[in-house]
């Protein structure tokens, strides 16, 4: 299979894809399901009617029938553009929107592209200034763009944290999973997209050039302190019984969602903190178990833990590896 122009997949995703003038269809970005009846429908509909039965009753309460979390698989086979996203306060104030985009990286796989190592940009350097940044975007000087963030090379398995208003982009040949706030707000300050000329509304979505530019927060870090900030806690939370739980992302780093990773060896039974979650398998296969039901499990498969479902036991003949992504944790 060739490498194309749409590096995205989202997971039990109730929010629509905001592509501009690359929209293909109205319901861009919702998940789908395929009923017992064989007829296709969006998650955001079946949680219209049973969100406080799949999502909880004190998740639903908070939120209403909005899971509070995406998820995305992203493959990128050029550099992406530059972006930014708004925190929650920002998000607010610009787009009259609860949800900023702050959101997390679980690095999967790599591959060399024309002979380039897999790499990130992250974080503004010492020194960026807002006018050097908005006059470098004037002049659409790219090479100055990229030179003012730090590169860092990845490598499967790493967890990269990206708050809100951080400027990023993603190099190519990475693969990896995406858990974020459930917003598609986007500043993109590059006027192409590898060979894609990218429209004033890719750019700026509603705003003004001026008003997007105010959307960065221009913090520079050293590449330690930048580390520092966003790398993943990797606290093990659990290691006896058959599973390891280690914690990716969590309340420090932000209390909008969660991460861990969970390794089972033969038989465990997996308990999460929040009324649901969606779990990603990563490596190996194996079965999960409820107390109605059995589903096969293999890897790349992924799929939303209800609230309705308290016992759950993984099984796996190897070692199964999964990601857990946790919304919001909302207390009784």
């Amino acid at each position: 299979m060739s490498d194309g122009h749409f590096p995205e997949e989202w997971l039990a995703s109730i929010v629509k894809a905001n592509n501009g003038d690359h929209t293909n269809n109205p319901d861009e970005g919702l998940s789908k399901i395929v009923t017992t009846g064989g007829e296709g429908t969006t998650l955001q509909k079946i949680l219209s009617k049973d969100g406080s039965l799949i999502l909880g009753k004190r998740h639903y309460e908070k939120y209403g029938d909005n899971t509070a979390i995406l998820c995305k698989y992203l493959d990128s086979a050029v550099r992406l553009p530059i972006q930014c996203h708004p925190d929650a306060e920002t998000s607010q104030k610009l787009f009259n929107s609860p949800f900023g985009k702050t959101e997390c990286w679980h690095i999967i796989a790599t591959r060399k592209i024309e002979n380039e190592e897999p790499y990130i940009l992250l974080g503004f350097k010492i020194g960026v200034d807002p006018a050097a940044f908005a006059s470098a975007v004037s002049e659409q000087n790219i090479p100055k763009m990229i030179d003012m963030l730090h590169k860092i090379q990845v490598h499967p398995d790493e967890t990269y944290f990206v708050p809100g208003r951080m400027p990023h982009a993603i190099g190519p040949g990475v693969f990896m999973l995406e858990v974020q706030e459930p917003s598609d707000w986007v500043i993109q300050p590059e006027n192409y997209c590898a060979d894609i000329k990218l429209s004033n509304t890719d750019m700026w979505g509603k705003l003004q050039p001026e008003e997007g530019l105010q959307v960065f927060n221009y913090i520079g870090y050293t590449k330690d302190d930048l580390m520092n900030r966003v790398s993943a806690s990797n606290t093990i939370l659990k290691e006896k019984d058959g599973i390891k739980i280690i914690e990716l992302i969590g309340n420090q780093h932000t209390k909008a969602f969660g991460l861990w990773k969970v390794f089972v060896t033969g038989s465990a039974k997996l308990t999460i903190p929040s009324e649901f979650a969606i779990i990603v398998i990563v490596k190996g296969d194996g079965m999960l178990k409820w107390t109605d039901g059995v589903k096969q499990l293999k890897k790349s498969d992924y799929f939303l833990i209800p609230a309705t479902i308290k016992d759950m036991e993984f099984s796996s003949q190897d070692v199964m590896e999964m990601l857990v992504c946790l919304p919001p944790f909302v207390s009784k």
